[in-house]
């Protein structure tokens, strides 16, 4: 039976919320106004890694636990003679890693507040960490710490202020300048989701720490946010000019950064993966490395899964020409989990990849990761294997 001794780390505490355990919840005691009886309730993680759900509706005529990966399956509760609903999900090394998740009371959706939350699905949802044996390099450890900091600025191409998270190397108040990645969320998400769903800034932390990568500056945007007339599906257009007119420019005012294209790349999940393909590949003057990231080459959508014309993506052309691509950009990362609900358009990447050469560039990389979806369990065995080639 399996015994994950790393359950109580910190880094499980590091919420959008706060740093601290959540509390309990009770019911109030007129008999001790101060002290309530507690409740067993909340997302409870064993050290089998099984999973305690408790959720207190007395007057409910069903309860149960819609995961946001798989929705079709809610997990079926029992309701107990104190009101409150129980239910334990045993541990599947297939369904592990952060799991997005809400109550589902007589069919009507509900986030508790004593179960952790992130930003995800559009919206605030509960998330439990299910141990994933496969991603130890998330944990807090006693190492350097590096900075999270939040930046505000205007966008010209959304006319509108705009908000970035950043996260600065341990050293980088000691002087130097440093490499750029430019790193974008999928759909539904914001610029929080690689910090307290992806733990972008703790992998980068044990990376440093253990010397297998040189510092870079990580800088995370909203790309939800649509120009005028823009849709979901144009990829960025509006991110594109945002970013090269207005994002880089401010990080490059008030941070030391190395200003070059050699220096600089951009990467994303899903949706962000698109739009680091189609940005990246229409600017190999601004960046030089680029990541797809559990992604897609091409516009992924209704009718467009598989398209392979290169008149919707155009973006693509600039590989054809192997010489001059090769020169131009230092790396073409594409990755994705064997049980990603989107493989069939990975697959159709490879296909044209095949067809058109691209897959013998020495910059073009793939990377298979064997029984992992289409979620943060995957992105973060994927970022840390970009994240080594990076800059290099």
């Amino acid at each position: 039976m399996a015994n994950f001794d790393f359950i109580g780390n910190r880094v499980f505490d590091d919420l959008i919320s706060s740093f601290a355990p959540l509390g309990p919840q009770t019911l109030f005691n007129s008999d001790n106004p101060f002290m309530g009886t507690p409740l067993d309730t909340g997302a409870k993680v064993r050290p089998n890694g099984d999973v305690h759900f408790g959720f207190y509706a007395p007057n409910a005529g069903s309860v149960e636990v819609s995961f946001g990966l798989k929705p079709e399956e809610p997990l079926k509760m029992e309701k107990g003679g104190d009101g409150v609903w129980r239910a334990t999900l045993s541990w599947d090394p297939l369904f592990c890693g952060p799991k997005a998740f809400v109550f589902l009371i007589d069919g009507a959706e509900a986030v508790s507040p004593y179960c952790p939350q992130y930003y995800s699905h559009g919206k605030a949802i509960n998330f439990v960490e299910i141990p994933d044996p496969n991603a130890p390099f998330v944990l807090m450890r006693d190492v350097p710490h590096g900075t999270l900091a939040a930046e505000y600025y205007w966008s010209d191409a959304f006319k509108a202020e705009q908000k970035c998270w950043i996260y600065l190397p341990p050293e980088y108040y000691k002087g130097g300048e440093y490499p750029v990645l430019y790193l974008q969320h999928g759909a539904g998400e914001n610029e929080t989701s690689w910090i307290y769903d992806g733990r972008v800034n703790h992998i980068m932390d044990n990376l440093i720490a253990d010397g297998l990568i040189e510092p870079f500056i990580v800088v995370m945007n909203d790309g939800m946010q649509r120009a005028e007339g823009e849709t979901i599906f144009d990829s960025g257009r509006g991110l594109a000019r945002s970013l090269i007119d207005s994002c880089i420019p401010m990080i490059e005012r008030k941070y030391r950064v190395i200003g070059d294209k050699w220096h600089r790349a951009i990467a994303g999940f899903s949706m962000g993966s698109v739009q680091a393909s189609v940005i990246g590949l229409k600017n190999t003057d601004v960046f030089a490395w680029i990541g797809l990231l559990s992604g897609f080459m091409r516009r992924v959508g209704p009718g467009m899964d598989t398209e392979r014309s290169f008149e919707i993506n155009d973006h693509l052309r600039v590989m054809e020409d192997r010489e001059s691509f090769e020169k131009s950009v230092a790396l073409y990362y594409r990755a994705i989990g064997s049980l990603d609900a989107h493989r069939e358009a990975f697959d159709i990447d490879d296909e044209i990849c095949a067809e058109k050469g691209f897959s013998d560039y020495a910059n073009v990389v793939r990377n298979v990761v064997e029984g992992y979806p289409h979620d943060w369990s995957a992105l973060r065995i994927i970022y840390r294997d970009f994240a080594l080639r990076l800059f290099r």
